[in-house]
């Protein structure tokens, strides 16, 4: 992939997630089709960051931009809730990074690495996954 094909908060959150504390089967890595339950790539999706825990969890961590929520309220637009559902429907857990809240986080290698530890336990719960596979 080329470097501006990626955005700078897309490789700002795979840098953080490459140092955070889990054990990986397959490692984080940037600009993945996505797979269908069967393990297969099937196209329906490009993800930002894909990964396996060690437990087998599949992580599709998405850098959202300013262009993938409404505004005021910052609820997420169509097509970005839809290929959330479309990736939750292959059995990846769905971590959103809102680009509006990474920001925030500024320098801190140690606070985005705890944002993400956060987010994917969220996720993981939230997808009903076990949450084991993320040491604080």
């Amino acid at each position: 992939i080329a470097k501006s094909a990626v955005g700078q908060t897309q490789r700002s959150v795979f840098q953080a997630l490459q140092k955070v504390p889990v054990k990986w089967l397959v490692p984080p890595a940037m600009e993945q089709v996505s797979l269908g339950v069967d393990g297969q790539p099937d196209g329906a999706a490009l993800i930002d960051i894909t990964a396996r825990t060690a437990d087998g969890v599949r992580l599709a961590v998405e850098a959202d931009g300013p262009t993938h929520f409404r505004r005021p309220d910052r609820g997420l637009m169509g097509p970005t809730l839809y290929r959330n559902r479309a990736l939750r429907a292959r059995g990846y857990v769905v971590v959103s990074v809102p680009s509006y809240e990474w920001d925030k986080l500024w320098q801190s290698g140690k606070l985005k690495q705890q944002y993400l530890i956060d987010k994917i336990t969220a996720a993981a719960a939230a997808n009903g996954a076990e949450q084991e596979h993320v040491q604080a």
